[in-house]
């Protein structure tokens, strides 16, 4: 083999071991940001004044519920961030960033109070996108999780 050969054929296994780092970053980037610009785009006095209209216990219930779709949203993102460790397609991989984008947030929109519909609408968007690609790649996906459950099994 030649020294070029050696050398291409080193790269090409160092960029395909970067490759899911960068997709998992991507995913984690895109996450954060879309949950900075819900933060930025909401308004304080359309939050304040949306709570002070509302009854202190309707408040109190969104925001738990708003806590619980936040766990639910990181659970996503856990789950995106370990399937875009392997391989995937373009679409697939649009699809992977961008519904717990969406579901992480939501929370944030909701937590505010003055667009509780439109933070709705992001969680169940996301959620619905989660599940289209997962039912898009429930091949592949169930291959990596019957891979990964006796690893994980050893390792305990």
């Amino acid at each position: 083999m030649s020294d070029a050969t050696a050398r291409s054929a080193s790269s090409a296994v160092q960029q395909q071991a970067r490759a899911p780092i960068s997709r998992r970053a991507i995913a984690l980037i895109v996450a954060a940001a879309a949950m900075v610009v819900a933060l930025l785009t909401s308004s304080p006095d359309a939050s304040l004044l949306a709570v002070q209209q509302t009854d202190a216990e309707l408040v109190m219930l969104l925001r738990f519920m708003a806590v619980v779709k936040g766990l639910i949203a990181l659970a996503a993102l856990g789950v995106t961030v370990w399937r875009l460790g392997s391989p995937a397609s373009l679409a697939l991989q649009l699809a992977y960033v961008t519904a717990p984008a969406l579901m992480c947030a939501a929370p944030v929109v909701i937590w505010q109070m003055a667009h509780v519909a439109g933070g709705a609408a992001l969680f169940h968007g996301g959620f619905v996108v989660l599940l289209l690609a997962l039912y898009a790649d429930r091949g592949q996906a169930a291959d990596l999780v019957r891979q990964a459950v006796p690893r994980l099994r050893h390792a305990n």
